[in-house]
């Protein structure tokens, strides 16, 4: 493992067949965990990844192992389920813009980043 904290090799997991390899912000997305969760999953050598031209990759999740994720808490009658549905919704409505915002600016400093390199 290199000293700069960047794996260059994927985990040791084995698959059947030949995975398809997504970005971490498809896997985030599917997968409906945060970006810095999925980074320190990948440090922590937990979750199958491999590296190409600088970006990191994972495997579709039928795949790959499933990273937990915190369990909703149970609520108590209909008008309390309904609430917490409702408020799931929302933050849900919420993850989706700040997500969009979110692929928006990777796309603009992606073009601008490719960008600087051709004046170089």
């Amino acid at each position: 493992m290199p000293s700069s904290g960047k794996f260059e090799t994927a985990v040791p997991f084995s698959f059947d067949g030949n995975p398809e390899w997504i970005p971490l912000m498809d896997y985030a997305i599917q997968e409906g965990i945060s970006l810095s969760t999925l980074r320190r999953h990948i440090k922590a050598h937990k979750i199958p990844f491999k590296v190409e031209n600088g970006r990191y990759l994972l495997p579709r999740s039928s795949e790959a192992p499933r990273v937990p994720v915190a369990a909703v808490p149970q609520a108590e009658g209909n008008a309390a389920s309904a609430q917490v549905i409702h408020k799931l919704k929302l933050e849900l409505q919420k993850a989706r813009e700040e997500i969009a915002e979110l692929k928006t600016l990777i796309a603009f400093y992606e073009e601008r980043s490719s960008g600087s390199r051709l004046d170089v």
